[in-house]
C-alpha cells in the first residue's frame, strides 16, 4: 500500500504545477488521478504519555489473604521502594484514499473551480514505545529492587489504560482529527491552486 505523511511530501505521479512544461488541458480523470495518487494519506499524529508507579503494597490497599501478609511485611521492612515509569503510545489520523472515487471530484474549467469531496478522517494506533522509560527510582534499606517482570506488568497495564482512555474519552481522537482536517484542507487547496483552480473542499463525515 502506498502511503505518505503530510506535510512536506508531494503526491506521487501526475503534477500540474505551473512551472511544468505546457501540455494540453488535462481531462477530469487526470485530476482524479492527481488526488488519488496515494492509497493512505497520513495527516496527523499525536503522542499520548502516561506515568505509572511501582510502590510497595500498603495495608490500607490490601484485599485480604496473601495481599494482607505482603502489606504487613512491607510495613516492617526498613527503607522505602518506589519507581515511576513513563510510557508513550501514538495515535494518528488518516484518510483511506481508496474510498475516493471519480464522482468525488468535479472540475469546472470555465469557472476554474475544483470541488473535492474527501474521505472521512479516521484514527488508528500507530505503535507504542518498546520499553517504559524510568522517570524515578528509589530503593533504600532492606527493600528489594524493582524486578523486570514488575516493569513488564506496568508496561502492559499502562498500555491497556491508555487504550481505554482513548476509547472512552473522545478528546484525544477529536484533537488529532481537527489537526488532520486543517492539514487536508490546506494541502488540497494548494494542490488545486497549482492546477490553476479555486478549491471547494468537503470532508465526508
Amino acid at each position: 500500500m502506498l502511503a505518505f505523511l503530510l506535510p512536506g511530501m508531494l503526491l506521487y505521479g501526475v503534477s500540474c504545477r505551473r512551472d511544468a512544461p505546457k501540455v494540453e488541458e488535462p481531462e477530469p480523470t487526470d485530476y482524479y488521478a492527481i488526488v488519488r495518487s496515494a492509497d493512505k494519506l497520513i495527516l496527523a499524529e499525536m503522542t499520548i504519555n502516561k506515568i505509572a508507579t511501582i510502590d510497595d503494597l500498603k495495608l490500607s490497599d490490601a484485599k485480604g489473604g496473601k495481599q494482607t501478609w505482603e502489606a504487613l511485611l512491607n510495613k516492617v521492612k526498613i527503607g522505602n521502594r518506589k519507581a515511576a515509569y513513563s510510557y508513550n503510545t501514538y495515535l494518528r489520523a488518516y484518510m483511506d484514499m481508496a474510498e475516493f472515487t471519480p464522482s468525488d471530484i468535479e472540475v469546472d474549467t470555465a469557472t476554474k473551480v475544483m470541488k473535492i469531496r474527501l474521505p472521512e478522517i479516521r484514527t488508528e494506533f500507530a505503535g507504542r514505545d518498546v520499553e517504559v522509560s524510568e522517570a524515578h527510582y528509589r530503593v533504600t534499606g532492606l527493600r528489594s529492587d524493582i524486578r523486570p517482570e514488575e516493569r513488564a506488568r506496568v508496561k502492559e497495564a499502562v498500555n491497556e489504560s491508555l487504550r481505554r482512555e482513548v476509547e472512552e474519552r473522545s478528546g484525544f481522537r477529536e484533537k488529532v482529527k481537527a489537526t488532520a482536517r486543517g492539514k487536508a484542507i490546506s494541502y488540497f487547496t494548494a494542490l488545486a491552486q497549482d492546477c490553476g483552480f479555486t478549491a471547494e473542499i468537503e470532508i465526508k463525515q
